[in-house]
């Protein structure tokens, strides 16, 4: 059995375009509540498959929904959406079990800006067995998201990077 991928998604575009996106979310989800098993969102699958979509919530020119894909996120699958549909997105994801952690965003081109966490940034995070937490820098925290979320962007441009 595949780990999973959270992947937690915000578009934004016109109102029509949101208004067509959210037909083929619809429809996404109908064919997973049915069928019960994953769906393409109408788009040439090359990344993986939508599963368990669920919408969040919703305004006239932005939308935000979740799903998960099996092992890391399907982003080559969003780009595809993104330019079907005339939206720009960001995509923060996570996947626990093998440490992926990113934020990508993608234009209405479909064009990846992918900002997955370093792997030497996680290895500065501890876990306490006893405890059941995780350290960083002398500091616990109950999730490594947490540390990521409050450490990561310092760290990267201490570090030189992006």
């Amino acid at each position: 059995m595949a780990n999973w991928c959270c992947n937690y998604v915000t578009c934004t575009g016109s109102a029509d375009d949101i208004t067509k996106f959210k037909k083929t979310l619809s429809k996404g989800i109908e064919h997973i509540n049915d069928f019960k098993e994953a769906t393409d969102l109408d788009v040439d699958i090359q990344d993986g498959y939508f599963f368990d979509i669920i919408i969040n919530e919703e305004k006239e020119t932005w939308i935000q929904f979740t799903y998960e894909t099996k092992w890391s996120p399907n982003l080559l699958d969003i780009a595809q959406v993104c330019k079907a549909h005339n939206l720009e997105t960001t995509v923060h994801y996570n996947e626990c079990g093998m440490q992926i952690y990113g934020k990508a965003m993608i234009d209405s081109e479909g064009n990846i800006d992918d900002d997955q966490v370093s792997g030497v940034f996680l290895q500065l995070i501890e876990y306490n067995d006893e405890t059941g937490l995780y350290e960083y820098d002398g500091i616990e925290y109950e999730t490594e998201g947490d540390i990521i979320e409050e450490h990561y962007d310092n760290w990267k441009f201490l570090n030189g990077d992006k």
